[in-house]
């Protein structure tokens, strides 16, 4: 008989993050080269509304958006920047992005001062860093 040693289920867990993590990694890096990002199924993006970004209206602006902060577990403001430079802030309902977290990176679009959809990304873009 072998007597080789299984493998616990803590170093199984960790490997599959840690494939996880490279497969969005690759991923988000592919997109940043071709300058555009690009939404497959199974990646570990949120949403908002469940709504594409491709499905929103064209008079619509996209910014990429950074959580500032949550304000009493019920705001989430949101730093919106255009082109690599800080042009607003906008305040939504935390029931909006229940999943945010403080510093994160989304893509989100806005009309009439009202978040359509929201979409995190893993990193800034490269042009913006």
């Amino acid at each position: 008989m072998s007597q080789r040693k299984r493998p616990s289920r803590r170093t199984v867990l960790q490997t599959l993050g840690s494939l996880g993590t490279a497969t969005i990694a690759a991923s988000a890096v592919a997109g940043a080269r071709t300058g555009r990002l690009e939404t497959r199924a199974g990646d570990n993006y949120r949403r908002s509304n469940g709504r594409a970004l491709e499905d929103v209206p064209e008079d619509a602006t996209r910014y990429i958006a950074v959580v500032d902060r949550i304000v009493d577990g019920e705001h989430v403001v949101l730093l919106l920047e255009k082109e690599c430079e800080l042009v607003d802030q906008h305040v939504t309902p935390r029931s909006q992005l229940d999943e945010v977290e403080e510093s994160d990176i989304l893509i989100v679009v806005i009309e009439d001062e009202e978040l359509l959809t929201a979409q995190q990304i893993p990193e800034r873009p490269e042009q913006c860093r």
